[in-house]
């Protein structure tokens, strides 16, 4: 396989956005990266040293982001208000989606494991949660049809399932918290 060039990755994406359908075209990309786990390592941090959360793209039409999942994290259920598609590269994420109830709420409703290699689209008002239930580092490539930061998005209380404004920083620092302790826990077997 060739070597995963983030440059031409990003620019590839702003075709399928500029000029096709972005979002099917956007999932072919990406499905062709994740296909090739060693090149994107040779262009990342190791998924240990990574930070969670780093943006390759942002404009209004696309943001492309690399996402380190820390051991057994669990983030809140939140939506996007724009297409997404996320290709797993290393490890597992399991995705809890939701429907939304006329009061606002959500309620559980399926749920799809993603593994290295795999690729998922999700259409503008899909509800998710996201999960790592391993003791491994989950690496994936995120590709969003929009402005992931600046657009109003919701997230939901994980006990009430209540809706609240999405706070990225605080989605961010506790990623941050779960990694610092997954690093903290050196001794194999030891949890953090």
């Amino acid at each position: 396989m060739q070597t995963f060039d983030k440059d031409a990755f990003i620019a590839d994406c702003l075709t399928a956005v500029r000029t096709g359908d972005g979002q099917r075209e956007v999932k072919e990309i990406v499905s062709r990266a994740v296909a090739d786990p060693r090149g994107i390592e040779s262009e990342v941090r190791p998924h240990t040293e990574s930070p969670m959360m780093t943006i390759w793209h942002r404009s209004e039409e696309l943001t492309a982001l690399h996402i380190v999942w820390p051991p057994e994290v669990d983030l809140f259920a939140h939506d996007h208000n724009m297409w997404a598609v996320i290709g797993i590269y290393g490890g597992q994420e399991d995705n809890q989606f939701y429907q939304r109830l006329p009061d606002g709420n959500i309620a559980p409703h399926t749920g799809k494991s993603l593994l290295a290699n795999d690729v998922v689209s999700l259409g503008g008002s899909v509800v998710h949660s996201v999960r790592n239930p391993t003791r491994q580092w989950t690496a994936a490539l995120h590709v969003y049809g929009g402005e992931f930061f600046t657009t109003p998005r919701t997230m939901w209380d994980k006990k009430t399932l209540e809706p609240l404004p999405l706070d990225i920083d605080f989605i961010r620092e506790n990623l941050e918290a779960a990694a610092a302790s997954a690093r903290d826990a050196t001794t194999p077997g030891e949890r953090p």
